[in-house]
């Protein structure tokens, strides 16, 4: 990824640590709306998390931006080099799908503090299609998904916005 201001000292980064990302399609088009698409980034999505050893607690490709948490499994998961395959992956392949560039430059992430709620975060990423009003309930958006939870029971955890300011 070519320019994405971090505000953490690099070693924020790494470890066994939890984050939290949102990047927007390419102005802002509804590129995951295509179930194809979605198939094509969410594999490269758990692709990047194998390489990188995180668990993707929770994702949702909503139609021109995604929400993903992830977590660290080892003392050296990097989450900037997985950030960086995983939007290079999914936009290599996703430009081979539909001809244009996936993602918008640069990103928001946020890393968990002790006090913030893991179960909350991730509740509000599956919520997201519902607020959206694309679906009744969070079990209903096919572009969703946790390697730890099921949908359902993010869905029963009141949901917790990431903190904006990551200072």
């Amino acid at each position: 990824m070519a320019n994405h201001p971090h505000k953490l000292p690099r070693e924020h980064y790494v470890g066994r640590r939890t984050h939290f990302l949102s990047a927007n399609t390419y102005f802002r088009r509804p590129y995951f709306r295509d179930a194809a698409m979605c198939a094509i980034v969410t594999l490269q999505l758990m692709r990047a998390s194998r390489k990188h050893k995180f668990v993707v607690i929770a994702y949702s490709l909503m139609p021109d931006h995604v929400h993903v948490l992830v977590e660290g499994l080892q003392e050296d998961s990097d989450f900037v080099k997985w950030l960086d395959l995983f939007r290079q992956l999914a936009g290599f392949w996703g430009k081979r799908h539909c001809g244009f560039d996936v993602w918008q430059e640069g990103c928001w992430d946020y890393t968990l503090r002790d006090q913030d709620a893991v179960p909350g975060i991730a509740s509000y990423i599956v919520w997201n299609p519902v607020v959206a009003g694309l679906v009744e309930r969070p079990e209903d958006y096919p572009f969703t998904g946790s390697e730890r939870f099921s949908i359902a029971e993010l869905a029963s955890v009141p949901p917790q916005r990431p903190p904006v300011d990551d200072d």
